[in-house]
């Protein structure tokens, strides 16, 4: 008997079996994502679109609902984090994902008071380290190539066009036997988002084909499929998740896009914007200075809107801020070791997770 098959027995038992419902029920408690968008983020949008065009600053004014309370659920993650540090490797494994998901509900509390910012550095910090260096060399080069944004021709959410962004989500997700609804969502930040069960299409956009097949790339492959594989894996692991399997997540779904040629110099100024607007908030700076960096590195007022509101979710996200770290250290993790990229394939797992999974299966 292997290693993993322990693992597999082990998670089969009440105890873990209670900490796998455990972790499924805060994940949906805590909906930090979705929290952290703004209730009048459209309105918004188009007031500080106005504001910049007019030569003004942009001050956001962002309205959320009211705050959870979490402090039983807290509690409850916390005492499951001190018992599952005692029961091996993989009781470290869920360990570790109580207390990100601990941190997570501290935030869902947070958001939108004065200090949300700082309290993000604890769930999405700046990495000093390799990774962290690669991805400011990243941003710094990518933003060199920064340009006008060109207006596609499909429409994001016409449901008339076939090659729109919502078509193709769609035809796709039936192609890899994906039961997920692919819906519009108009108060999300981003072009398309990955939940449980669903697929979300933000409105209004429009895209060129070339960035429809990088969204949906991005969407299924990264991030919808290795979610649906999970479903019919042994090990819970998959399916609750690990310590920064979302970041991992995000960093091989960029490595998919450059694998198939579709992260285009476009693309990366994008994402470079997205690191160093989202370092500025780290940084401690307010709305409107993320946005002026923005425009003075050559950003049109609807991009330099689209990506200070990303960053600024909650009050100061960030998130933004571990999409090239993880993708440096997914690329260095499956060129020096290309048996993990199967693990995350698997579902949502991290490179470090992966690592463990892959010592136990070949003991």
């Amino acid at each position: 008997m292997t290693a993993l098959a322990d693992f597999e027995q082990l998670d089969d038992s009440p105890a873990f079996r209670a900490v796998h419902a455990l972790c499924e029920r805060a994940e949906r408690e805590i909906r930090l994502i979705d929290r952290a968008q703004p209730l009048n983020v459209a309105a918004e949008r188009a007031r500080l679109i106005a504001e910049l065009r007019a030569g003004r600053a942009a001050r956001a004014k962002l309205e959320y609902a009211p705050c959870p309370e979490l402090s039983s659920l807290r509690a409850e993650l916390e005492r499951a984090s001190v018992t599952l540090d005692a029961l091996g490797s993989l009781g470290q494994l869920y360990a570790a994902r109580a207390r990100e998901l601990t941190c997570e509900a501290e935030l869902a509390e947070a958001i939108g008071a004065p200090d949300f910012a700082a309290r993000a550095a604890a769930r999405f910090p700046a990495d000093s380290g390799v990774d962290g260096r690669a991805a400011e060399q990243m941003a710094s080069e990518w933003a060199q190539s920064f340009s006008a944004r060109a207006r596609g021709s499909h429409c994001s959410d016409d449901e008339r066009d076939a090659e729109s962004l919502l078509s193709v989500l769609r035809r796709r997700a039936l192609e890899l036997g994906l039961r997920v609804r692919v819906e519009v969502r108009a108060t999300q930040a981003a072009a398309a988002s990955v939940g449980d069960g669903f697929i979300a299409v933000r409105p209004g956009l429009w895209h060129t084909a070339s960035e429809v097949a990088r969204i949906a790339l991005h969407e299924l492959e990264g991030h919808a499929l290795p979610r649906m594989r999970a479903r019919s894996e042994r090990l819970a692991l998959f399916r609750v998740g690990c310590a920064q399997s979302s970041e991992d997540e995000e960093g091989r779904a960029l490595w998919l896009e450059e694998r198939a040629g579709l992260c285009d110099a476009a693309r990366k100024a994008e994402l470079a914007l997205r690191h160093l607007t989202a370092r500025a908030v780290r940084d401690g700076a307010s709305f409107a200075e993320a946005a002026a960096l923005l425009g003075a590195l050559g950003a049109e007022p609807e991009r330099v809107v689209d990506t200070a509101l990303r960053a600024y979710r909650g009050g100061g996200l960030g998130r933004e801020l571990c999409y090239l770290v993880a993708l440096s250290r997914v690329s260095r993790a499956f060129a020096e070791e290309p048996a993990l990229a199967a693990w995350l394939a698997r579902g949502r797992v991290s490179v470090a997770a992966a690592r463990v999974l892959e010592r136990a299966a070949t003991r």
